[in-house]
């Protein structure tokens, strides 16, 4: 709850606006939903509609919150696997390049949704990572804050007796 609390409402409305746009385009272009542009040749699950949610809720907060490095790789394999747990299968050219309709009719199609789940496990992992980063690094910007503000007190109470002392003689100098 501490990490929500420092979420500033420029980043949640750009993870609002990121996930939205990432909902309706990979639904549209998966056909989950009828549209002129694409046509899908397998049926439609109630899998299919979660998968997309969680993926598209996932990319929003991974590109909409600010954080100094992220876990790139993990969140494109993630992201990767989660577009293909909700797509058309045989409508996915590579895969159907790669492995033949029958293939993926009869093996990928049954584990399809388990290959999604596994993206989006990936993904949360790479955003986990890239919280746990922001947090650390908001930890240390304000440890640092506040150890200068502790040299300053020091030298506020300190200051005087420090510049009335001679260090040359106390460093033989």
């Amino acid at each position: 709850m501490k990490f929500l609390k420092q979420i500033s409402l420029k980043e949640w409305l750009s993870t609002l606006i990121i996930a939205s746009a990432a909902f309706l385009l990979l639904g549209t272009i998966t056909a989950l939903w009828n549209n002129s542009f694409f046509i899908r040749m397998t049926e439609v699950s109630g899998w299919d509609y979660i998968i997309l949610s969680f993926e598209s809720l996932l990319i929003g907060l991974f590109f909409g919150i600010q954080a100094p490095h992220c876990a790139t790789k993990k969140a494109g394999i993630g992201g990767v696997l989660g577009f293909v747990g909700f797509g058309c299968s045989v409508c996915n050219k590579i895969l159907l390049l790669l492995f033949g309709s029958s293939f993926l009719l009869s093996y990928f199609e049954p584990a399809r949704h388990y290959v999604g789940a596994l993206g989006l496990l990936l993904f949360s992992y790479a955003l986990i990572q890239r919280w746990l980063l922001r947090l650390a690094v908001l930890d240390e910007t304000v440890f640092k804050r506040r150890q200068s503000l502790i040299q300053k007190s020091y030298y506020k109470i300190y200051g005087e007796y420090f510049n009335k002392l001679d260090f040359h003689q106390y460093l033989n100098l």
